[in-house]
């Protein structure tokens, strides 16, 4: 890195704690408009961008915050609250870790002359094809967040060995992430869904394109920068966004369910918060959602401490993460399901704000990062078992 490069880089004053705070009057007024283009605004990624919202778990020589794990999941959930499609969007653009990971050479094309990058990025592994200096893709790939406002895009892809794909030593996949200008695919109109719809979460085509080895880096290898975060496998620090994501946004639906129940009234013309039967259901979500976000930070948490101690995080503590994430992911959709119906026929409605919610957290439970799977991966690892995946 250069010395005015590195000038370009310096760190921005601003606690990272209070970038949800400081950005709601700014999501709140693009988010329906992102919704209908089906995209971020402009306005919005240049707001997140210029806050550092991107910078989460970018190196601290790059200008970045370095969170450790447990703070930056903690952010992405109340950007989640405030509104589903930003939080996806800061979870998925803060690719900044890559940085520790990547050669020196990939790190100056990329980060060189902005801190900010915003990065699209895709976990569906296609083949990618071993050349001389480098690897060659070809193929689609689908649910990129942010593509329309991306520099950059991040594929993972797993290494070709003639016509079988390779095997790590540890009998996995060898997936490889690999990272390529955005003008290099082509971006597909396809995202045409029922809710987040403001993610801009669409697909990209390559044919034959060259990525060079020094763009890329291998899952599960050993980062280049030694700080506690960088400890943590890149995937576990990956991962478990979306989790945090659907966390907040079941709180944001229980925060429209208390000031709806308190200006709507029943049958009997009372207030709706006046019935034992809302008061209980209010209590019981927010305490459900209160014990899993606990566990996710506590998860997350004990991860960072061990980086801290200087180590790797082992299988048992990356096992408890993901067991960590199907609980968050299967309390945020009972918390869904109970507020909607709290919510009656007001619930319908598209000019509603619970309606809308409800569509974007269902919607963003459909990641597979918080399926049940992850709880099977979990319980091999109390089993003594290989989880046998690439991702714990």
């Amino acid at each position: 890195m250069t010395t005015s490069a590195t000038s370009l880089h310096a760190a921005l004053d601003v606690d990272p704690g209070r970038l949800p705070a400081l950005l709601k009057p700014v999501i709140e007024a693009e988010r329906d408009r992102s919704d209908e283009i089906r995209k971020a605004t402009p306005t919005l990624v240049e707001a997140l961008r210029s806050a550092g919202a991107f910078r989460l778990l970018t190196p601290q020589e790059l200008g970045g915050f370095e969170l450790p794990l447990a703070c930056a999941l903690g952010i992405y959930e109340e950007f989640g609250r405030i509104d589903a499609s930003t939080g996806l969007l800061v979870w998925n653009a803060n690719f900044g870790l890559c940085a520790a990971y990547l050669p020196e050479a990939g790190v100056a094309r990329i980060w060189g002359e902005d801190p900010d990058p915003v990065i699209a990025n895709s976990g569906r592994p296609l083949p990618a094809q071993p050349v001389e200096g480098g690897f060659r893709l070809t193929g689609r790939w689908d649910l990129l967040t942010g593509v329309d406002s991306a520099e950059w895009i991040s594929l993972i892809a797993f290494v070709q060995d003639g016509d079988q794909p390779r095997l790590t030593d540890a009998g996995v996949l060898d997936l490889r992430v690999f990272f390529l200008p955005r003008d290099q695919v082509q971006v597909l109109d396809s995202w045409h869904t029922t809710g987040v719809r403001g993610s801009g979460s669409a697909s990209v085509v390559l044919d034959d394109v060259f990525v060079p080895d020094d763009s890329v880096l291998a899952l599960g290898g050993r980062a280049r920068l030694d700080g506690p975060l960088y400890r943590i496998p890149a995937a576990s620090l990956v991962i478990p966004g979306c989790a945090a994501v659907v966390l907040g946004v079941a709180r944001g639906a229980v925060d429209e369910v208390a000031r709806l129940v308190g200006e709507k009234r029943g049958m009997d013309g009372n207030l709706l918060s006046a019935q034992l039967r809302v008061q209980s259901a209010i209590a019981a979500a927010e305490a459900s959602l209160r014990a899993a976000k606990l566990l996710l930070l506590s998860a997350a948490g004990d991860l960072d401490a061990a980086a801290a101690a200087g180590s790797e995080p082992g299988l048992g503590l990356r096992g408890a993460l993901h067991a960590a994430m199907a609980h968050a992911g299967q309390v945020s959709r009972e918390v869904l399901v109970a507020m909607y119906e709290l919510g009656s026929s007001t619930s319908l409605y598209t000019d509603n704000r619970l309606e809308h919610v409800f569509r974007d957290g269902m919607a963003a439970m459909q990641h597979g990062n918080v399926a049940p799977m992850h709880f099977e991966l979990a319980g091999r690892v109390l089993l003594g078992l290989d989880p046998a995946s690439p991702i714990v």
